[in-house]
């Protein structure tokens, strides 16, 4: 971060008056009234155009003072309730997103392109929250020597209401549109219609992300996770939707060249960029590519089990796509069900385990092995590290044992599931 020079607001005996008005008519509360006579106000005192923007750098008020230059970029983020798109990227490649995220202080910025006018941007914090910036533009030479303090000043004074404003606190309409969705409050057609996608075949995927549980405030860490995940998508993909539901944040994708390839791509890259903006790990899974909207539910069932699967990997991988891992899902969806109904598989391995216990044997080791070579003798006894002859008497043994008969199919499937279940 580069520190601002002198400039603006010469002598504190000229600009203490207006600034102690401006101060007792925000702390009164006349800011909620008009943001835009508060923004004139701070332009006055220090001299220069100013802009207030919210998280997702949406324009809420700017100055608009006689004979205080313009430019271009200005004029385009006032025209179109945004700053650019040029800038935003210059800003999260050169490093300036990065600061405003965890940085309190005024930023200058060395803007590649040519401008005239100097520019600084001044994060605004309330409680911890990020909840908007401050922008300043120099209409001649630098602003004053107390200026960073000065700067900070109106950002705590501009906080309160920037943070009733919040997307953070009030929820992105894609967010609202996605919850009505998949809670069929909102037809596939109509959602159709806000994509701009023909809701009868556009290629459709859901995916679920988790923050790392032991996050500290992990409502706020799930707002601003929201928050990231959505400007991401609006800048990178240009047709979906992401928002909280039932406590989960899901992303809406929907696009004719979507395929599963393409699919398990986008769920690392919208992790990995998620894990640098949060600094926490991130869980996301995603269900199957499917054509048309109305198959959203279907998408997002499977990329709810798909998470719950990786969840329970623990020290496992933390990215997923049902379609390639479904055989996985299934055995071990079956094996938890197994798990909460013990008394479908009580009594199937009881008397191998009675006899391990009295005798110090190694049977139900030597079962789970030999099943699952898929009875290959010499697999197994390599895997037990014995001779296959012995391991041959220790099936025989072990069959006779428990009275198991091993050439029927559905028996060993049943004997793999209660070994997998315990």
């Amino acid at each position: 971060m580069t520190d601002p020079h002198p400039r603006s607001i010469d002598a504190p005996d000229v600009a203490e008056e207006p600034w102690s008005q401006l101060r007792d008519g925000v702390v009164a509360g006349d800011v909620a009234e008009d943001l835009f006579d508060v923004v004139d106000s701070i332009a006055r005192l220090i001299g220069g155009p100013v802009v207030v923007e919210d998280v997702d750098f949406r324009v809420l008020a700017y100055s608009a003072i006689e004979g205080q230059p313009n430019d271009e970029p200005r004029r385009s983020a006032i025209l179109n309730r945004r700053t650019p798109d040029r800038w935003l990227r210059w800003m999260e490649e050169s490093g300036v997103r990065h600061q405003l995220l965890h940085g309190d202080g005024v930023i200058r910025l060395d803007i590649p392109w040519s401008s005239p006018f100097p520019r600084y941007i001044q994060p605004i914090r309330t409680a911890g929250q990020l909840v908007g910036y401050l922008w300043f533009m120099s209409g001649s030479g630098e602003f004053a020597d107390d200026f960073e303090r000065t700067a900070r000043e109106f950002a705590v004074l501009l906080a309160p209401e920037l943070a009733r404003r919040s997307w953070a606190l009030n929820e992105n309409p894609g967010g609202q549109l996605l919850r009505r969705f998949l809670g069929g409050g909102l037809p596939a057609r109509r959602l159709g219609e806000v994509l701009k996608v023909d809701h009868e075949t556009v290629g459709t995927a859901v995916v679920v992300f988790e923050v790392e549980a032991d996050a500290p405030d992990a409502v706020a860490v799930g707002a601003r996770a929201v928050r990231e995940l959505a400007r991401f998508v609006q800048m990178k993909l240009h047709a979906g939707l992401v928002g909280s539901v039932d406590q989960q944040i899901y992303l809406l994708y929907a696009t004719d060249s979507l395929n599963d390839r393409g699919l398990a791509g986008l769920v690392e890259q919208t992790a990995k960029h998620l894990e640098r903006v949060l600094r926490l790990d991130i869980r996301a899974a995603a269900g199957s590519v499917r054509r048309g909207l109305t198959t959203a539910a279907m998408s997002r069932a499977e990329a709810d089990v798909t998470i719950r699967f990786l969840a329970a990997r623990s020290g496992g991988r933390r990215l997923g796509c049902f379609s390639s891992m479904r055989h996985q899902i299934l055995v071990h969806e079956v094996v938890s069900g197994l798990r909460t109904r013990p008394m479908l598989t009580r009594g199937l391995l009881d008397k191998l385990s009675d006899h391990d216990r009295l005798h110090g044997t190694d049977y139900v080791q030597t079962l789970s092995v030999y099943l699952g070579s898929f009875g290959d003798v010499r697999a197994a006894a390599d895997a037990l590290h014995i001779h296959a002859n012995s391991l041959r008497y220790r099936v025989k043994r072990l069959t006779e044992i428990a009275e198991l008969d091993l050439e029927n199919p559905d028996i060993r499937l049943a004997l793999q599931l209660a070994l997998a279940a315990r």
